[in-house]
């Protein structure tokens, strides 16, 4: 009944770790159904896609009232990626770490019902060591600018649910990322070499990476799909930069206003996946800049790194500080 991407992807499989719900809340920023929404997949001024949820075939549908096109959540995904069921399913499982489980609103004539899922996530910080300082002096970034990120080395991984707590001994590279987003605490922790637990986050989709830290306005502001990749610009270029939580996140219209109002011009830079049969990155980051009106910057394809972080790594950081600023100079011509 379902299509495979390989014997281990199913949408069986991803609905057995996630809820059709924390995909919702993670991709589209949408706690609450019914709802009418500006489509993300066109220029829509008018709010006009209408999301509801079907208890009967436990799945999320949607219709454009302006175009009069429906279908469910994965079918909007495909358009908002442009890309196949496969695609949608394998680039879900890659994030599967970091879709937050959800409380989500549904709301009927009669009464108002929530769907929950719980869980905490907590971690044990510990000292800075050297290997720690080696490997982010690779990516540009020192102490400082790590404390300034909230950027923390971890010794434990605690998981609470309901009653029960487990306790997972950190690998040796592992760090937390702490969010705080109305006052409210998140963490998502990173541990670069894990083959099992690279990710693991309680961010959900509406949580912007570093938006507590930059200035109230000022000239440049630039949009990543990472926080290492955020925190890496900032401190080589000194251009504020913010991530969400991945590329495929569709920001709130509200946000982004409230970012325009701020900064006079606003980048997007995501990674060039160039080796990829499908640039999902830049796919993605010149939709955004369409439907926003921002400006997109791309990586040459020349240089070989797909992201700003690994051409630190590979070329040092005032390779990165220039090519970023020649392509600002560019997009002023464009």
């Amino acid at each position: 009944m379902f299509s495979y991407v390989n014997p281990g992807i199913s949408l069986d499989s991803i609905l057995s770790k996630v809820t059709v719900f924390d995909i919702l809340s993670t991709y589209l920023g949408v706690n609450e159904l019914p709802i009418c929404i500006n489509n993300p997949c066109r220029k829509d001024d008018n709010p006009s896609l209408g999301l509801y949820y079907s208890s009967k075939y436990n799945t999320i549908s949607y219709k454009d009232f302006a175009t009069g096109e429906t279908g469910n959540l994965f079918g909007l995904l495909m358009n908002l990626w442009n890309c196949s069921f496969d695609e949608v399913l394998k680039k879900i499982d890659n994030d599967i770490n970091s879709l937050s489980p959800t409380t989500l609103q549904i709301k009927s004539k009669s009464k108002t019902h929530f769907k929950r899922t719980h869980s905490d996530l907590q971690v044990k910080i510990r000292d800075w060591e050297d290997y720690d300082d080696e490997f982010w002096h690779k990516y540009g970034l020192n102490r400082e600018w790590l404390k300034f990120g909230d950027v923390y080395p971890i010794s434990y991984i605690i998981i609470k649910k309901e009653n029960n707590t487990q306790y997972i001994k950190a690998e040796k590279y592992a760090y937390v990322y702490v969010e705080r987003k109305d006052g409210i605490v998140t963490l998502k922790v990173y541990q670069p070499y894990s083959e099992r637990m690279k990710w693991l986050s309680k961010h959900d989709g509406s949580v912007i990476d570093l938006w507590t830290k930059i200035p109230k306005e000022g000239d440049n502001l630039i949009i990543t799909s990472s926080r290492k990749d955020a925190l890496c610009t900032w401190a080589i270029t000194g251009i504020p930069c913010i991530s969400f939580q991945g590329e495929g996140y569709w920001p709130k219209e509200h946000v982004i206003q409230q970012l325009k109002d701020r900064y006079k011009n606003i980048y997007v830079l995501f990674d060039n996946d160039f080796k990829s049969e499908v640039n999902h990155g830049q796919l993605f980051a010149q939709k955004l800049c369409d439907y926003f009106q921002l400006k997109n910057l791309t990586l040459p394809t020349e240089l070989g790194e797909k992201d700003q972080s690994d051409l630190v790594k590979h070329y040092g950081p005032n390779k990165l500080k220039d090519v970023i600023m020649t392509l600002i100079e560019q997009s002023k011509n464009n």
